[in-house]
């Protein structure tokens, strides 16, 4: 029985990778597939697997040889539950891979690679004495990737000391980095048995990605960076999402952009329940992707924040969640404003 090279993608697919980000991810998936496939080494040694996380954690793919795997279906989801992916992980390590024994070698240590493009909403700190940099020997060779400019690169540090960032999250900048796993896997499969203490030397960094070397301070306290709005057309009733960033100057949310959704995506509810956010942290909305209205409102009734435009003369809007006709209200006209429900970001 040959020594298998198990590789475990760990994949944030909570909203904020919504758009270029998570499709980018998609395509590289199929391109990684498609180049270690021609690869007699990876053939021979690679099992891949992919675990995704959002508010919580899943086998999207289990072990599984490389002719066979299957590419994943990627949703997005509110949350980020990097805890619960350690955890997943550690348990699937202990299941999966084969141990040595008297009589036979085992398995190579896993290589796992986690992208994530924000920070944990669940206690990461647990699983660490599992599979956290500390720990040793360690269960496998672990690589972080963060991906945009909201990453706590503290946390990152506290899985693992290789450490990797990518603050372009666009196609491009995506399809550079799974070129460079790619041929770390490839590179892995050749000479993963060349070294006693069973670490992996990577390919060359690509020039849209840098080793994060000095200690990382962590985020500091404050509101979250981001804010994530799911909302309906008011005109085709189809969903989307709605990104905001904090802006320190002026001490609110600016609309960065609004992201068409899948239905599938779009009944997919995050556990817990993020705080209301008052309307006047948030100034303006993005347009809607399906008809380009300029605003938003909140029903009053069902909570489904829904497109509307500050020009329209009719005094009445039907909300597209529950159906009601809905009255402006002056009040929150004057400034006064009103209570939106938050997604899991």
């Amino acid at each position: 029985m040959n020594r298998r090279l198990p590789v475990y993608l760990l994949i944030d697919c909570s909203e904020s990778m919504i758009g270029g980000g998570i499709e980018a991810v998609r395509a590289g998936i199929s391109a990684m597939l498609s180049k270690l496939r021609v690869d007699p080494h990876a053939l021979d040694t690679v099992h891949l697997s992919v675990i995704t996380f959002d508010a919580e954690a899943r086998v999207a793919v289990p072990m599984t040889p490389l002719l066979d795997f299957q590419e994943p279906h990627l949703s997005i989801r509110p949350g980020t539950a990097l805890g619960a992916a350690l955890t997943l992980l550690a348990n699937r390590i202990q299941t999966e891979v084969r141990k040595t024994s008297q009589d036979t070698k085992g398995d190579y240590r896993p290589l796992v690679l986690l992208l994530t493009d924000g920070q944990p909403g669940d206690d990461w700190r647990a699983p660490l004495s599992r599979i956290g940099a500390q720990v040793r020997p360690r269960p496998a060779n672990i690589y972080s990737i963060g991906c945009g400019t909201d990453v706590d690169y503290s946390v990152l540090q506290s899985i693992t000391d290789v450490v990797l960032r990518m603050e372009d999250m666009g196609p491009e900048s995506f399809g550079k980095l799974f070129i460079w796993l790619t041929a770390s896997v490839s590179s892995a499969s050749q000479g993963v048995g060349e070294t006693n203490d069973g670490k992996i030397k990577l390919e060359k960094l690509p020039d849209n990605v840098e080793a994060v070397t000095g200690k990382a301070a962590p985020l500091e306290d404050g509101p979250p960076r981001q804010a994530f709005l799911r909302a309906r057309c008011a005109t085709k009733r189809f969903p989307y999402l709605m990104r905001y960033r904090f802006d320190t100057m002026v001490g609110c949310y600016q609309p960065v952009k609004a992201h068409r959704l899948s239905e599938e995506d779009a009944q997919a509810a995050s556990k817990g329940h993020l705080p209301d956010i008052p309307s006047q942290l948030l100034n303006g909305a993005p347009a809607c992707p399906w008809c380009e209205n300029p605003g938003a409102g909140s029903c009053g009734n069902c909570g489904t924040i829904f497109c509307s435009s500050p020009y329209a003369m009719t005094a009445e809007t039907k909300c597209p969640g529950c159906g009601n006709m809905l009255k402006r209200n002056h009040r929150a006209d004057s400034g006064e404003g009103f209570n939106v429900r938050q997604s899991g970001g």
